[in-house]
């Protein structure tokens, strides 16, 4: 894929220039008739048994008229139930072996370190004049997800569509009859998947490294303070130190309020009040124009220490340092319409609330502001919407049940107990909102409400490479024995068969395809199998219960370097930790989960399906993965979607419709 030559040389020399491609999907073929509408809502982890119990206690009357009038139903999910993998299934109608995301995090077999598995950057070429180093050819980022998107299939059969903050679609792919903004996965202007920043003289948080975040100490000079806000990297700097913007800090003498300036940017702000977006802009120099990006504030504290909160740097819309949306003009007609919105992929900031930097009220005012801007995207949308189809996506209750989940918890504390009514009344907001889209959608366009999976507990920490270990599968090196390059570097590669990475996965060491491969291909096999048996046969020593589910071997297909060995299905209540998740080894196997992060997905599927509703009955067959009950799953969307359209299913689909043909031409 060819650079971006219009993007600003620091942020090629930050790696985020993207790899721009023909957005065009091919000739389409006329159609027959006017194509009909259909408006898709995604509300990202709306759990099955939640949505039951909220429509029998009232508080989803919306949800429960179309269960009533027309479907409700559990919506299989995919293998592990991950949101890049799902989505990723969702869009191309195919599984990981064809679109090649099998989990948040990838490896490199060569290098043997993680990356984020929907896209990569590939660094540009420099030269060097004197002191100064600097870019002789733009970096790119390369979208990994495989397959073709539905929107390149909608296109080729003359329907229109439009994607909203779809995620696993950065850089954003499109096609000549679609509008697509990217959603999850899109980094910060840093680069970064959100880096907050905190600045302050308070002596409890000052010399704090929170996971995600930075913090900014604050020398006040009678009632000034000054500090700065880093950004993409320095073209001009050869050790890749960012561009900064000033910041100053200015209390009022008498007032509750705060001056703060960034840049040029000038902001009031009052204790316990957020600010709109803040435009500001970073210049590289080298004649090179401005490099634009925007921040939300809050105002924590006043006095006796003040303590201010400021977003992740998100790309502004209205004028991006790297395309959001395909027609890359689209983000920014979006934000003309409905006002700036978060770009980052992941808005809600849970690194500073599980960092303790946001307390549960200010983290839930933020979730408001991301949920009212999902809302304004939506309507300017549906004011425009006349044919064809119309996709929205919601991340709020994905991202509230992760850090809320311990409040519904039968024995919860009453800290959390104060914080109960959180998860249903955002189910209930929601129902409002898909109330208002089925009345604008009129009876002739239906509707369908679907989520890419579920939500369950998440009780227990395992750490799967310390398991490894136990059973001497893993190897670390030595004290005193030098470490190897890199995040793995700890681990023993000569004495080592098998090592855990990513949420769900495990890797055989595999000599010929591992830098440092130990196991035989031959011997590859009896090793797996051997791992299914322990595994599956693994229990908590102090519950007594399974810990692991179910096991699979996932097939190769398009991606062998990225395919797993095994995918580990935890037990209901279980989730492999975050320190195995980057190959860590510690000394416990199992911990007890005392984190905010008190909810999960990436477990057994089985338990964790996601929800389909349609506001009419959908004639249902038994699906792709041949599960009796007939349910439809996430596979089966894709086709469905064409079918509904007239438009004949591609050989590579792997799902079934679950829509008549042709149903509303």
């Amino acid at each position: 894929m060819r650079a971006c030559s219009v993007l600003a040389i620091a942020v090629a020399a930050a790696g985020l220039a993207i790899a721009c491609g023909n957005h065009t999907a091919g000739s389409s073929t006329s159609a027959a008739s006017r194509p009909g509408t259909l408006i898709v809502l995604g509300i990202d982890g709306m759990d099955p048994e939640l949505v039951q119990r909220y429509m029998s206690e009232g508080r989803t009357p919306n949800l429960a008229a179309l269960a009533e009038r027309g479907t409700f139903l559990p919506l299989g999910t995919t293998n592990p139930p991950q949101s890049p993998v799902a989505w990723s299934t969702f869009i191309t109608g195919s599984g990981p072996h064809d679109h090649g995301i099998y989990d948040f995090v990838h490896r490199d077999p060569n290098a043997l370190a993680p990356y984020l598995s929907t896209s990569r950057t590939e660094p540009g070429d420099t030269i060097k004049i004197g002191p100064l180093t600097l870019p002789a050819s733009s970096a790119s980022v390369e979208l990994l997800r495989g397959g073709i998107a539905i929107w390149e299939l909608l296109s080729r059969g003359d329907v229109m569509s439009v994607f909203v903050k779809i995620p696993a679609n950065f850089p954003p792919s499109g096609a000549r009859r679609a509008r697509v903004l990217a959603g999850m996965g899109t980094p910060d202007l840093l680069g970064t998947y959100g880096t907050f920043h905190v600045y302050t003289d308070s002596p409890d948080l000052v010399g704090q490294t929170p996971s995600g975040g930075q913090v900014h100490e604050l020398v006040f000079d009678q009632q000034r303070a000054r500090s700065s806000l880093p950004g993409p990297p320095d073209p001009l700097s050869s050790k890749g130190d960012p561009l900064e913007l000033a910041v100053e800090v200015v209390r009022d003498r008498d007032r509750e309020v705060a001056l703060v300036r960034i840049g040029l940017a000038e902001i009031l702000v009052m204790p316990g009040e957020w600010s709109h977006w803040v435009p500001i802009a970073y210049n590289p120099g080298l004649l090179a124009g401005d490099i634009h990006g925007m921040v939300r504030v809050y105002l924590k504290s006043l006095r006796p220490h003040l303590t201010l909160y400021v977003s992740p740097v998100n790309m502004d819309p209205l004028a991006p340092a790297m395309p959001l949306s395909a027609p890359e003009h689209y983000a920014s007609q979006l934000a003309e319409q409905a006002g700036r919105y978060y770009t980052q992929g992941m808005p809600a900031d849970t690194k500073a609330f599980a960092a303790g930097i946001l307390s549960e009220d200010e983290f839930l005012a933020q979730v408001d502001l991301v949920f009212e801007e999902r809302v304004r995207m939506l309507n300017a949308e549906l004011d425009r919407f006349d044919s064809g189809l119309l996709f929205m996506y919601f991340s709020s209750i994905d991202l509230v049940s992760h850090v809320f989940w311990r409040t519904l918890a039968a024995d919860a504390g009453p800290d959390d107990r104060r914080y109960a009514h959180v998860i249903p009344d955002l189910y209930q907001r929601i129902d409002g909102v898909i109330g208002d889209v089925v009345k604008r959608a009129g009876p002739e366009t239906p509707v369908i409400i679907m989520s890419d999976h579920g939500f369950a507990p998440y009780l227990r920490k395992v750490h799967v490479n310390t398991w490894l270990a136990e059973r001497g599968y893993l190897a670390v090196r030595q004290p005193g024995v030098k470490k190897l390059d890199g995040p793995l570097g700890h681990i023993d590669w000569s004495r080592t068969q098998a090592y855990a990475l990513g949420l769900n996965q495990i890797f055989i060491n595999l000599r010929g395809r591992e830098r440092y491969g130990a196991v035989s291909p031959r011997d590859k096999a009896a090793l797996v199998n051997r791992l299914v048996r322990e595994l599956e046969q693994f229990r908590d020593p102090e519950t007594g219960q399974r810990v692991v589910t179910q096991v699979h071997q996932p097939e190769s297909g398009s991606y062998p370097h990225r395919t797993p060995d095994l995918i580990v299905g935890f037990a209901r209540g279980y989730r492999s930790s975050d320190e195995s998740a980057i190959g860590a080894v510690g000394e416990l196997v199992l911990e007890d989960n005392l984190d905010r992060w008190s909810g999960d997905h990436c477990m057994d599927a089985s338990h964790v399906p996601g929800v389909l509703f349609s506001s009419e009955p959908l004639p249902l067959a038994q699906n792709s993965s041949g599960d009796s009950s007939g349910a439809p799953s996430l596979i089966d969307f894709a086709p469905a979607l064409l079918a509904y359209f007239g438009i004949e299913k591609a050989q590579h689909l792997q799902g079934r419709p679950f829509i008549a043909r042709g149903s509303k031409r």
